[in-house]
């Protein structure tokens, strides 16, 4: 019985120092992180990050000379409980880091604790028509009037099953 314990415990260890045992997916957690305003926007117009992407699979498309990149994902990313296959960064005064998502819009919105976009704000917290539920990445004060915003949505392009989610900046 002894033995059987001893070659488990060694087992588990090896595979622990192996990488296999709870390596975080860098790029999703990433990702993740971005579009729900827990980080900076990943900036694919940099050559360094440019590099880091495509070693991980991830081809990047500059469209424009502002910030207008589409991120695609060799294997789509899985975040929270939807599939993220591609991501869009564009921005100019502001910007949005969004990703198209498949999945249950309305869990996913509860899930992050996202509220639906009251009558009053439905202008402001909208990026072009998509805008159904907002959740603030901080406090709204008198200095941060319009602090970084998860937007979620669909407009009437988004085929069934599919939405938008991510980060809306502001400059003001």
């Amino acid at each position: 019985m002894k033995t059987r314990y001893k070659l488990l415990c060694s087992s588990l260890l090896i595979f622990s120092f192996s990488g296999y045992a709870s390596e975080p997916d860098t790029i999703t957690s990433q990702f993740e992180a971005a579009l729900l305003c827990q980080a900076k926007a990943i900036d694919g117009r940099e050559p360094k990050v440019v590099k880091w992407l495509n070693e991980q699979n991830v081809e990047v498309k500059n469209l424009d000379e502002l910030i207008d990149l589409e991120y695609y994902f060799a294997k789509p990313l899985q975040i929270l409980n939807v599939t993220v296959p591609f991501v869009r960064y564009v921005g100019d005064s502001g910007s949005y880091f969004f990703a198209t998502a498949k999945g249950d819009m309305d869990m996913f919105a509860k899930s992050i604790g996202a509220k639906p976009v009251p009558e009053n704000l439905q202008e402001v917290l909208s990026w072009g028509d998509i805008g159904k539920y907002y959740k603030y990445a901080e406090p709204v004060t008198v200095e941060n009037p319009y602090p970084n915003t998860v937007i979620i949505g669909r407009n009437e392009e988004s085929k069934p099953g599919e939405f938008y989610f991510g980060c809306k900046t502001f400059d003001y």
